[in-house]
């Protein structure tokens, strides 16, 4: 493809992102530089999730104790738990760390999180999650108390959760999750099964086995391709761009001097190896487009970035 050509100006600009963003990490985290990391006046002053998703500190909170000596279920149990409210103060204040399925009181939490709810706030808004009851008969417009409820009657259903999703192939994963978690529609049940993936001994795959192209990643595939894709057509470009890294980097150390090798995250032990994962590649997506908002300063929604008519 031509670097003339819109598209390929657009796949340009989205691996230059990841770059970008992935440098302000490593100069900030890894070197720790005193700040700005970054020329860019976007990266500087809004808040971006880091391209690896495993860096990000939600993630980090809960895959801490996925380093524990405990079950599975256990593990299982305390990723849904986590990812329900996304947010660390949360988990580690109001659920007091690791929690165990063997002995989940829902009075005590119930009384525990109606505390904290008249002083703050209990969830995360980094995504919304179902408003819909759980069990309509006991406070059923309280969304904390409808999970909490959720998760004590989970707890005998977790080994029988594991053994499906053990025995399926990857691709039914976010299906079963969504199927045996009743308040978990498939962009949560996405976020469970790729918490799963770095237990090690929670599921037999890794994040690149499977993909949710997600609401926002879509969009920036719509940005990059210039054009409004079907889910498929999604999926298909998502891949796509995953699988060309190696002669993207290589194009833009080319063009740029920015090497990749140098900031990428050193960590033999993350399933994407040299490059982004499957799942990475559509997170920085997401956050491609929201990016590309804040640098053409327009929310609507129809139109789709040419770098070449930009400064």
């Amino acid at each position: 493809m031509s670097e003339n050509n819109p598209t390929q100006q657009n796949i340009n600009a989205f691996f230059e992102f990841v770059y970008d963003r992935q440098s302000v990490w490593h100069k900030r985290t890894f070197l720790q530089q005193p700040a700005p990391w970054t020329d860019d006046k976007i990266l500087q002053n809004f808040r971006f999730c880091n391209v690896y998703r495993e860096l990000d500190g939600g993630t980090l909170a809960i895959t801490e104790h996925l380093k524990k000596p405990i079950a599975p279920r256990q593990k299982l149990f305390n990723i849904i738990a986590y990812r329900f409210f996304n947010r660390r103060d949360t988990v580690e204040n109001l659920f007091g760390g690791l929690l165990d399925p063997e002995d989940f009181d829902f009075k005590k939490f119930e009384r525990r999180f109606d505390a904290k709810k008249a002083q703050s706030n209990i969830f995360s808004n980094a995504y919304l999650i179902t408003a819909h009851a759980y069990n309509p008969t006991y406070r059923p417009h309280d969304k904390h108390v409808q999970i909490l409820l959720m998760l004590a009657d989970l707890c005998p259903k977790l080994d029988s959760l594991l053994r499906r999703l053990r025995s399926s192939p990857p691709a039914l994963g976010v299906k079963i999750l969504t199927q045996s978690i009743p308040l978990a529609g498939p962009f949560l049940a996405g976020q469970i099964l790729l918490d799963a993936t770095y237990a090690g001994d929670i599921v037999p795959y890794t994040a690149n086995d499977f993909l949710i192209v997600g609401p926002g990643a879509h969009w920036g595939l719509n940005i990059i391709f210039n054009q409004k894709l079907s889910p498929k057509n999604a999926d298909e470009k998502c891949r796509m761009l995953w699988q060309m890294q190696p002669a993207a980097f290589a194009a833009l150390k080319a063009r740029t001097g920015k090497d990749w090798e140098l900031i990428r995250w050193q960590n033999p032990e993350y399933c994407g190896g040299q490059y982004l994962c499957l799942h990475d590649v559509q997170n920085s997506l997401c956050e491609f487009r929201k990016y590309y908002r804040l640098k053409n300063g327009e929310n609507a929604k129809k139109r789709y970035y040419h770098p070449a008519a930009k400064n």
